[in-house]
Formats: C-alpha cells, sequence, structure tokens
C-alpha cells in the first residue's frame, strides 16, 4: 500500500513514544518493505515503516 505514494508530496506522522509524535513532509522518493526515503526541504530521510502512525497527502 506505501508503494502508491512513491513520487506525492506527503506529510508522515511518526509514532516515537508514549510521549510524543513527529511529523516529515517531503516527497517521496523510494519505498521498500521496511523503509519510506523522502527528500525534505533541507535533508533526506530514511523512516522506518514501523514507526509510520499515518501518511496524508493532496489528491
Amino acid at each position: 500500500m506505501l508503494i502508491d505514494i512513491k513520487g506525492k508530496e506527503v506529510s508522515i506522522f511518526l509514532e516515537l513514544s508514549v510521549w510524543g509524535n513527529a511529523v516529515v513532509s517531503g516527497k517521496v522518493l523510494d519505498v521498500s518493505d521496511e523503509w519510506v526515503k523522502v527528500q525534505c526541504k533541507k535533508s533526506m530521510e530514511l523512516i522506518a515503516v514501523s514507526a509510520i502512525k499515518k501518511v496524508s497527502y493532496k489528491l
């Protein structure tokens, strides 16, 4: 299902711990079984699929 977001501008909400969450926004460059690669404004992020709580993007 995550392969569908490849090439889209997304916001990925991560569950880091019971005390807080984080949001990563950018363009999805690559998706594998365990990782999502996102190009942000000033950095490249590799996100573990197991940490993803929610993904949102515009149609």
